[in-house]
This record gives C-alpha cells, structure tokens and sequence, in this order.
C-alpha cells in the first residue's frame, strides 16, 4: 500500500455506486478526492460531492470533463475510478490511456471486443479490473476453485444470483467470475459449458446459471455443488454497497505506484489460490 495520500478521480459520481466511492473515498484519510465526473446534462454538475452524500462540503465540485480533471494537479499520481456502463466505460479508459492514468475499473458487462481492449490498454497503463471489490467474494473465487477440485467432477454446478431490478447485466459479472473459476479449475472453456437459459434436461458437466432480478436487493451469489443425495452450497449476501466501494477504494491506493499490467482483487489482496 503506498504511504503517501492518492489522489483519486471518481467517475460517474452521482451513481449509486458512484454515491458509494465518494463516501468511502472522503473518510479514508490514505486518499483525496480531487475530481467527481458526472455526464454533461446531468442536473447536479456543479455541486460540492459532499452534499451528494450528506457530508459536509468538500470544495470539490461535480464537473463533467475528464480530460479536464486528468491534465490537472496530480496528474503524476492520480488514479481514475470508474463504475459506469459498458460504452462510457470503454470511452473512460481511452481516456486514461492517452494521460497514462492508472485505472480502477469495476463496471460488467463489458462484451468480448471492449474486454479485449481492456487487455491492450494494461500494455501501457496499470489497470486493476474486477467484476467484484469485496473480501468475501474474492475469498468465495478461491473457496469455489477448492470445492471443484473435491467435487467438479461428481456434481452438477449451478450458480445463482440475485440483484436489485435495475442492474442491466444478466448474469452479473461476479456469477461469471465464479463461473469461470470452476471452469478453469475443471480444465474447460467456460463458454463450452456455461448454460444460462435452460431448458429440458441438464447434461453431465455444464455450468447452470439462475438469476433473480427484483427490489433493492444488493447482491447475492449462491454455488451449488449438487450429488446425488447431498448439496453443497457456497454462499455470500453483499448488505451494503460500501464492501465494493471500499475495496475499490484500497485497490486504487494500491495501483497509484504500479507499473503497467492488468491486475484483479485478488492481486490487491494478495490472495493466492
């Protein structure tokens, strides 16, 4: 973790998630908000971030330049901490590319060619790319790559996931993740044996997906590792948003001196699986 104060710019501020960095990024004393970024209509550009959150001011406002707040004050250290939407997240970066500018990236449901581009601008920028900022989640990918290696090959796998109605990606990047550890643990192609919409009978060694999308719900991931007679079920309910924004915000202090790459939670947390 670096010792000195990061400066940090957080994108899409007036989001939830973006709500949510801005809170934790104000009380951690290692970080500065220098920049908030909202889109150039939005209704709030202008405001002090403080009063976003029910803080006291800040005396940094929301603006809507990018370019702007990258070629600023700092500009030899800051990191850039966005949690979009897939077009403007891939604009974001672009962005960041052109001003060297490390990156927190904790947006999903990025398509094959922009996930693509994400690896082509960690040539030249540190990027630290995450479907999911938590410590429980990031335990629960290596709890997963263990039980598949007892159980992959005796049980049927089905991964469930429920969100609040609004969340746009289905299944979400975090089932996914999760997915894709049990694949690569099994030795396969996740896209080989993923099966999102089922129908009829389940074949021997597919990964199911089941997602509930309603209310408010924050997040929650279920792995189900099915035998005959007996389940085994890895579970973790996210309560809050701030176990995300938190973890995004100590990715970003610890990116700030990183050389270029691409990088994961699981890098930041040092967990090795």
């Amino acid at each position: 973790m670096s010792e000195y104060i990061t400066p940090l710019i957080i994108n899409a501020c007036t989001g939830r998630m973006g709500k949510e960095l801005l809170k934790a990024a104000i009380s951690d004393p290692g970080t500065d908000v220098t920049a908030a970024i909202a889109r150039e209509t939005h209704p709030l550009l202008g405001t002090d971030i403080g009063y976003l959150i029910g803080a006291n001011p800040q005396g940094v406002f929301v603006g809507s330049d990018v370019m702007a707040s990258l070629n600023g004050q700092y500009t030899n250290r800051r990191v850039l901490v966005d949690f979009s939407l897939p077009d403007h997240s891939m604009e974001t970066l672009q962005k960041a590319l052109v001003n060297l500018t490390p990156i927190v990236i904790g947006t999903t449901g990025f398509n094959e060619t922009q996930q693509i581009e994400i690896e082509k601008a960690a040539q030249y920028i540190p990027i630290v790319y995450a479907a999911n900022y938590s410590v429980g989640v990031n335990s629960l990918i290596c709890l997963v790559k263990q039980a598949t290696k007892l159980l992959g090959q005796e049980s049927d796998i089905e991964i469930f996931e429920a969100h609040h109605k609004y969340k746009k990606d289905a299944p979400s990047g975090t089932a996914l993740a999760l997915a894709h550890a049990a694949a690569e643990t099994m030795g396969k192609p996740l896209s080989e044996i993923a099966v999102e919409n089922r129908q009829g009978e389940r074949k021997s060694g597919d990964i199911g997906f089941s997602v509930m999308r309603a209310g408010d719900i924050v997040g929650t991931h279920e792995v189900v590792f099915a035998l005959n007679g007996e389940m085994v079920t890895l579970r973790h309910e996210a309560q809050s948003r701030q176990c995300f924004a938190q973890g995004a915000i100590n990715a970003a202090k610890w990116l700030c001196d990183k050389k270029a790459g691409l990088y994961n939670m699981q890098d930041v947390l040092g967990i090795k699986s």
